[in-house]
Protein backbone atom coordinates (compact mmCIF):
# COMPACT_ATOMS: atom_id res chain seq x y z
CA UNK A 1 0.00 0.00 0.00
CA UNK A 2 1.19 3.82 -1.07
CA UNK A 3 2.03 5.81 2.53
CA UNK A 4 2.33 9.47 2.50
CA UNK A 5 5.50 9.25 3.29
CA UNK A 6 5.97 7.16 -0.05
CA UNK A 7 3.97 10.71 -1.81
CA UNK A 8 6.53 12.78 0.23
CA UNK A 9 9.65 11.16 -1.58
CA UNK A 10 8.40 11.16 -4.78
CA UNK A 11 7.58 15.08 -4.25
CA UNK A 12 10.68 15.50 -2.75
CA UNK A 13 9.02 16.83 0.44
CA UNK A 14 8.49 16.42 3.81
CA UNK A 15 6.07 14.11 5.05
CA UNK A 16 4.34 16.64 7.35
CA UNK A 17 4.24 19.07 4.14
CA UNK A 18 3.04 16.31 2.07
CA UNK A 19 0.37 15.66 4.82
CA UNK A 20 -0.71 19.49 5.02
CA UNK A 21 -0.78 19.49 0.85
CA UNK A 22 -3.38 17.12 0.65
CA UNK A 23 -5.59 18.43 3.73
CA UNK A 24 -5.27 21.99 1.38
CA UNK A 25 -3.60 24.09 3.46
CA UNK A 26 -3.32 26.94 2.20
CA UNK A 27 0.01 27.32 4.30
CA UNK A 28 2.07 25.70 1.62
CA UNK A 29 2.51 27.58 -1.66
CA UNK A 30 0.63 26.35 -4.34
CA UNK A 31 3.41 25.03 -6.80
CA UNK A 32 4.28 22.53 -3.76
CA UNK A 33 1.03 21.58 -3.27
CA UNK A 34 0.27 21.27 -7.15
CA UNK A 35 3.40 19.03 -7.01
CA UNK A 36 2.81 16.40 -4.10
CA UNK A 37 -1.17 16.05 -5.58
CA UNK A 38 0.61 15.09 -8.68
CA UNK A 39 2.89 12.41 -6.97
CA UNK A 40 -0.10 11.10 -4.80
CA UNK A 41 -1.75 11.28 -8.67
CA UNK A 42 1.53 8.86 -10.03
CA UNK A 43 0.71 6.93 -7.17
CA UNK A 44 -2.49 6.12 -6.85
CA UNK A 45 -2.40 7.46 -3.34
CA UNK A 46 -5.54 6.73 -1.43
CA UNK A 47 -5.87 8.06 2.26
CA UNK A 48 -7.34 6.42 4.69
CA UNK A 49 -10.12 8.28 6.31
CA UNK A 50 -10.25 6.17 8.84
CA UNK A 51 -7.23 6.45 10.15
CA UNK A 52 -6.73 10.14 9.02
CA UNK A 53 -9.88 11.54 11.22
CA UNK A 54 -8.47 9.81 14.52
CA UNK A 55 -5.39 11.15 14.11
CA UNK A 56 -6.78 14.59 12.90
CA UNK A 57 -10.16 15.04 14.09
CA UNK A 58 -10.69 15.50 10.08
CA UNK A 59 -11.57 12.83 7.36
CA UNK A 60 -11.06 15.02 4.31
CA UNK A 61 -14.92 15.13 3.15
CA UNK A 62 -16.59 18.46 2.54
CA UNK A 63 -20.43 18.69 2.37
CA UNK A 64 -22.25 20.34 -0.42
CA UNK A 65 -26.17 20.22 -0.22
CA UNK A 66 -27.64 22.96 -3.15
CA UNK A 67 -31.63 22.73 -3.97
CA UNK A 68 -31.62 20.55 -6.86
CA UNK A 69 -29.31 18.34 -9.09
CA UNK A 70 -31.52 17.54 -12.17
CA UNK A 71 -31.15 20.97 -13.43
CA UNK A 72 -28.51 22.09 -15.54
CA UNK A 73 -26.75 24.89 -13.42
CA UNK A 74 -26.97 23.20 -9.56
CA UNK A 75 -25.51 20.07 -11.23
CA UNK A 76 -22.84 22.17 -13.04
CA UNK A 77 -22.10 24.12 -9.74
CA UNK A 78 -22.01 20.72 -7.93
CA UNK A 79 -19.33 19.42 -10.22
CA UNK A 80 -17.06 22.65 -10.14
CA UNK A 81 -17.59 22.02 -6.60
CA UNK A 82 -15.83 18.53 -6.87
CA UNK A 83 -13.15 19.64 -9.23
CA UNK A 84 -11.77 22.39 -6.55
CA UNK A 85 -12.19 19.85 -3.45
CA UNK A 86 -10.04 17.54 -5.78
CA UNK A 87 -7.47 20.39 -6.01
CA UNK A 88 -7.28 20.46 -2.33
CA UNK A 89 -6.86 17.00 -2.12
CA UNK A 90 -10.73 16.97 -0.92
CA UNK A 91 -13.92 14.72 -1.55
CA UNK A 92 -17.09 16.35 -1.64
CA UNK A 93 -20.80 14.21 -0.74
CA UNK A 94 -23.20 16.14 -3.00
CA UNK A 95 -26.50 16.41 -1.70
CA UNK A 96 -30.01 17.86 -2.70
CA UNK A 97 -32.01 19.74 -0.64
CA UNK A 98 -35.35 19.73 -2.98
CA UNK A 99 -36.01 23.20 -1.79
CA UNK A 100 -37.40 21.38 1.55
CA UNK A 101 -36.76 22.13 5.38
CA UNK A 102 -37.72 18.52 6.18
CA UNK A 103 -34.41 17.59 4.28
CA UNK A 104 -32.19 20.37 4.76
CA UNK A 105 -32.75 19.63 8.38
CA UNK A 106 -31.66 16.01 7.76
CA UNK A 107 -28.76 16.78 5.77
CA UNK A 108 -27.39 18.93 8.52
CA UNK A 109 -28.10 16.71 11.10
CA UNK A 110 -26.99 13.44 9.79
CA UNK A 111 -24.52 14.52 6.74
CA UNK A 112 -22.84 17.62 7.98
CA UNK A 113 -22.94 16.83 11.67
CA UNK A 114 -21.42 13.55 10.85
CA UNK A 115 -19.78 12.93 8.38
CA UNK A 116 -18.16 16.10 6.75
CA UNK A 117 -14.83 18.37 8.17
CA UNK A 118 -17.51 21.53 7.20
CA UNK A 119 -20.35 22.08 4.52
CA UNK A 120 -21.38 25.00 1.46
CA UNK A 121 -24.52 25.41 2.07
CA UNK A 122 -27.30 26.75 0.06
CA UNK A 123 -30.15 27.56 2.25
CA UNK A 124 -33.96 27.74 1.70
CA UNK A 125 -35.88 27.02 4.75
CA UNK A 126 -33.80 27.28 7.43
CA UNK A 127 -32.36 30.11 9.52
CA UNK A 128 -28.79 30.55 10.75
CA UNK A 129 -29.42 29.91 14.35
CA UNK A 130 -31.09 26.40 13.19
CA UNK A 131 -28.07 26.08 10.57
CA UNK A 132 -26.13 26.45 13.43
CA UNK A 133 -27.79 24.00 15.74
CA UNK A 134 -28.00 21.09 13.41
CA UNK A 135 -24.55 21.39 12.25
CA UNK A 136 -23.02 20.66 15.11
CA UNK A 137 -20.70 23.97 15.31
CA UNK A 138 -18.97 22.77 11.70
CA UNK A 139 -17.53 25.21 9.52
CA UNK A 140 -20.18 26.20 7.09
CA UNK A 141 -20.07 28.66 4.31
CA UNK A 142 -23.29 29.73 2.66
CA UNK A 143 -24.02 30.23 -1.34
CA UNK A 144 -26.49 33.38 -1.65
CA UNK A 145 -27.12 33.96 2.27
CA UNK A 146 -30.71 35.95 2.44
CA UNK A 147 -29.94 36.56 5.88
CA UNK A 148 -29.97 40.42 6.21
CA UNK A 149 -27.06 40.24 9.49
CA UNK A 150 -24.87 37.28 8.36
CA UNK A 151 -23.65 35.05 10.82
CA UNK A 152 -21.71 32.58 8.41
CA UNK A 153 -19.61 33.22 5.70
CA UNK A 154 -21.51 33.87 2.19
CA UNK A 155 -20.51 33.65 -1.67
CA UNK A 156 -23.35 35.11 -3.85
CA UNK A 157 -23.69 35.65 -7.55
CA UNK A 158 -24.28 38.70 -8.87
CA UNK A 159 -27.72 38.70 -9.02
CA UNK A 160 -28.43 42.77 -8.87
CA UNK A 161 -25.00 43.35 -11.01
CA UNK A 162 -26.07 40.73 -13.42
CA UNK A 163 -29.57 41.41 -13.80
CA UNK A 164 -28.33 45.28 -13.94
CA UNK A 165 -26.24 44.19 -17.23
CA UNK A 166 -28.81 42.13 -18.64
CA UNK A 167 -31.72 44.34 -18.90
CA UNK A 168 -28.85 47.21 -20.19
CA UNK A 169 -28.17 44.71 -23.01
CA UNK A 170 -31.83 44.31 -23.91
CA UNK A 171 -31.98 48.15 -24.24
CA UNK A 172 -28.69 49.10 -25.98
CA UNK A 173 -30.13 47.06 -28.78
CA UNK A 174 -33.16 48.38 -29.67
CA UNK A 175 -35.92 46.70 -26.95
CA UNK A 176 -38.69 49.04 -25.73
CA UNK A 177 -41.16 47.10 -24.11
CA UNK A 178 -39.29 44.62 -21.91
CA UNK A 179 -40.44 41.93 -19.42
CA UNK A 180 -38.81 39.94 -16.42
CA UNK A 181 -39.93 36.99 -15.99
CA UNK A 182 -39.06 34.78 -12.31
CA UNK A 183 -40.83 37.09 -9.46
CA UNK A 184 -43.19 40.03 -8.62
CA UNK A 185 -42.56 43.33 -7.83
CA UNK A 186 -44.20 43.18 -4.81
CA UNK A 187 -41.27 41.26 -3.70
CA UNK A 188 -39.09 43.91 -3.09
CA UNK A 189 -41.14 45.55 -0.49
CA UNK A 190 -41.28 41.86 0.91
CA UNK A 191 -38.53 42.13 4.27
CA UNK A 192 -38.60 38.04 3.52
CA UNK A 193 -38.06 37.89 0.20
CA UNK A 194 -36.70 41.58 -0.41
CA UNK A 195 -32.60 40.06 -0.33
CA UNK A 196 -33.49 36.43 -1.77
CA UNK A 197 -32.26 36.37 -6.08
CA UNK A 198 -35.23 37.03 -7.73
CA UNK A 199 -35.93 40.25 -6.10
CA UNK A 200 -32.12 41.02 -6.17
CA UNK A 201 -32.01 40.34 -10.33
CA UNK A 202 -35.42 42.24 -10.13
CA UNK A 203 -33.14 45.33 -8.16
CA UNK A 204 -31.15 44.84 -11.01
CA UNK A 205 -33.15 45.16 -13.79
CA UNK A 206 -34.88 48.41 -12.28
CA UNK A 207 -31.57 50.08 -12.12
CA UNK A 208 -31.10 49.87 -15.48
CA UNK A 209 -34.35 51.18 -16.68
CA UNK A 210 -34.15 53.83 -14.61
CA UNK A 211 -30.59 54.88 -15.87
CA UNK A 212 -31.70 54.39 -19.45
CA UNK A 213 -34.92 56.61 -18.32
CA UNK A 214 -37.41 53.92 -19.24
CA UNK A 215 -40.98 53.86 -18.29
CA UNK A 216 -41.25 51.21 -15.10
CA UNK A 217 -44.68 49.22 -14.49
CA UNK A 218 -45.10 46.43 -12.11
CA UNK A 219 -46.68 44.39 -14.52
CA UNK A 220 -43.37 44.36 -16.38
CA UNK A 221 -42.58 41.76 -13.76
CA UNK A 222 -44.16 38.42 -14.29
CA UNK A 223 -44.00 35.63 -11.20
CA UNK A 224 -42.93 32.33 -12.47
CA UNK A 225 -43.40 28.86 -10.04
CA UNK A 226 -41.48 26.75 -10.22
CA UNK A 227 -38.61 28.20 -12.06
CA UNK A 228 -38.48 24.81 -14.72
CA UNK A 229 -39.00 25.06 -18.90
CA UNK A 230 -42.34 24.03 -18.94
CA UNK A 231 -43.52 26.74 -16.72
CA UNK A 232 -41.73 29.04 -18.56
CA UNK A 233 -43.04 27.68 -22.09
CA UNK A 234 -46.73 28.42 -20.75
CA UNK A 235 -45.74 31.82 -19.47
CA UNK A 236 -44.59 32.67 -23.12
CA UNK A 237 -48.02 31.31 -24.65
CA UNK A 238 -49.56 34.02 -22.31
CA UNK A 239 -47.72 36.49 -22.93
CA UNK A 240 -48.61 36.44 -27.02
CA UNK A 241 -52.10 35.75 -25.97
CA UNK A 242 -52.57 38.41 -24.20
CA UNK A 243 -52.13 40.01 -27.06
CA UNK A 244 -49.30 43.25 -25.05
CA UNK A 245 -46.58 45.04 -26.74
CA UNK A 246 -42.79 42.67 -25.77
CA UNK A 247 -39.67 42.97 -27.90
CA UNK A 248 -37.21 41.93 -25.17
CA UNK A 249 -37.48 39.52 -22.26
CA UNK A 250 -35.02 38.75 -19.19
CA UNK A 251 -35.48 35.26 -18.04
CA UNK A 252 -34.33 34.85 -14.33
CA UNK A 253 -32.56 31.54 -15.02
CA UNK A 254 -31.41 30.07 -18.32
CA UNK A 255 -33.46 27.39 -17.73
CA UNK A 256 -36.78 30.23 -17.83
CA UNK A 257 -35.23 31.87 -20.94
CA UNK A 258 -34.84 28.52 -23.14
CA UNK A 259 -38.40 27.61 -21.98
CA UNK A 260 -39.34 31.45 -22.85
CA UNK A 261 -37.85 30.90 -26.58
CA UNK A 262 -39.75 27.42 -26.82
CA UNK A 263 -43.40 29.00 -25.89
CA UNK A 264 -42.53 31.79 -28.53
CA UNK A 265 -41.95 29.06 -30.96
CA UNK A 266 -45.02 27.74 -30.55
CA UNK A 267 -46.59 30.49 -31.49
CA UNK A 268 -44.48 31.47 -34.13
CA UNK A 269 -42.96 34.65 -32.60
CA UNK A 270 -39.17 34.28 -33.77
CA UNK A 271 -36.33 35.09 -31.30
CA UNK A 272 -34.17 37.64 -31.73
CA UNK A 273 -36.56 38.98 -34.65
CA UNK A 274 -39.51 39.50 -32.67
CA UNK A 275 -38.55 39.42 -29.25
CA UNK A 276 -34.89 39.21 -27.57
CA UNK A 277 -34.54 36.88 -25.11
CA UNK A 278 -31.89 36.79 -22.72
CA UNK A 279 -31.17 34.58 -19.50
CA UNK A 280 -28.80 34.05 -16.65
CA UNK A 281 -26.43 31.54 -15.20
CA UNK A 282 -24.15 30.22 -18.27
CA UNK A 283 -25.62 26.55 -18.53
CA UNK A 284 -23.55 24.72 -21.16
CA UNK A 285 -27.05 23.85 -22.70
CA UNK A 286 -27.63 27.15 -23.53
CA UNK A 287 -24.55 27.42 -25.80
CA UNK A 288 -26.03 24.93 -28.23
CA UNK A 289 -30.02 25.60 -28.34
CA UNK A 290 -31.59 27.19 -31.43
CA UNK A 291 -31.26 30.09 -31.13
CA UNK A 292 -28.25 29.86 -29.03
CA UNK A 293 -29.12 31.40 -25.17
CA UNK A 294 -27.67 35.15 -24.55
CA UNK A 295 -27.03 34.57 -20.46
CA UNK A 296 -25.55 36.42 -17.70
CA UNK A 297 -23.01 33.63 -17.24
CA UNK A 298 -21.91 33.20 -13.63
CA UNK A 299 -17.94 31.92 -13.11
CA UNK A 300 -18.94 28.31 -11.00
CA UNK A 301 -14.71 27.53 -10.96
CA UNK A 302 -14.53 31.11 -9.31
CA UNK A 303 -17.50 30.99 -7.10
CA UNK A 304 -16.28 26.99 -5.97
CA UNK A 305 -12.92 28.56 -5.34
CA UNK A 306 -14.05 31.18 -3.39
CA UNK A 307 -16.31 29.14 -1.52
CA UNK A 308 -14.11 26.21 -0.60
CA UNK A 309 -11.33 28.90 0.07
CA UNK A 310 -13.66 30.46 3.04
CA UNK A 311 -14.68 27.26 4.24
CA UNK A 312 -11.12 25.59 4.19
CA UNK A 313 -9.69 29.12 5.83
CA UNK A 314 -12.40 28.28 9.00
CA UNK A 315 -11.77 24.33 8.96
CA UNK A 316 -7.98 25.17 9.46
CA UNK A 317 -8.52 27.93 11.99
CA UNK A 318 -7.29 31.12 9.64
CA UNK A 319 -9.85 32.82 10.09
CA UNK A 320 -10.87 35.93 12.57
CA UNK A 321 -14.05 35.38 12.68
CA UNK A 322 -15.52 37.85 11.24
CA UNK A 323 -18.08 36.61 8.41
CA UNK A 324 -16.81 37.42 5.14
CA UNK A 325 -19.26 38.11 1.89
CA UNK A 326 -17.44 37.11 -1.46
CA UNK A 327 -19.45 37.88 -4.94
CA UNK A 328 -18.46 35.12 -8.26
CA UNK A 329 -17.14 36.61 -10.92
CA UNK A 330 -20.07 37.21 -13.47
CA UNK A 331 -20.20 38.15 -17.66
CA UNK A 332 -22.67 38.83 -20.17
CA UNK A 333 -22.07 36.40 -23.40
CA UNK A 334 -23.72 37.37 -26.03
CA UNK A 335 -25.17 34.84 -28.55
CA UNK A 336 -27.92 34.58 -31.18
CA UNK A 337 -31.25 34.76 -29.05
CA UNK A 338 -30.25 38.59 -29.14
CA UNK A 339 -28.13 38.89 -31.55
CA UNK A 340 -29.75 42.00 -33.89
CA UNK A 341 -29.22 45.42 -34.75
CA UNK A 342 -30.38 48.52 -32.41
CA UNK A 343 -33.58 49.63 -33.98
CA UNK A 344 -34.34 46.21 -35.35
Amino acid sequence: MVTMSDVAKEAGVSRATASYALRGDPRIVPATAERVREAAHRLHYTANLSARSLRSGRNGVIGVAIFELDRPYPSEMGAAMSREAARHGLQVIVQQTSNSKESEISILRKVTSQLCDGMIFSPGNVNDEEIRALSGGKPMVLLDDISPDPVFDSVYTACTEGGEAAVRHLIDIGCEHILVVGGTYEDLADDGKSTGVSARRMLGSLQALEEAGMPIDPGMFLPLAPWDPETARACAHRIVDSGRPVDGVFGMTDTIALGLIRGFADRGIRVPEDVAVIGFDGISEGECFIPSLSTIRTDLDDLARKAMGLLLKRINGDSDGVPVRLTADYKLVVRESTRRQAGH
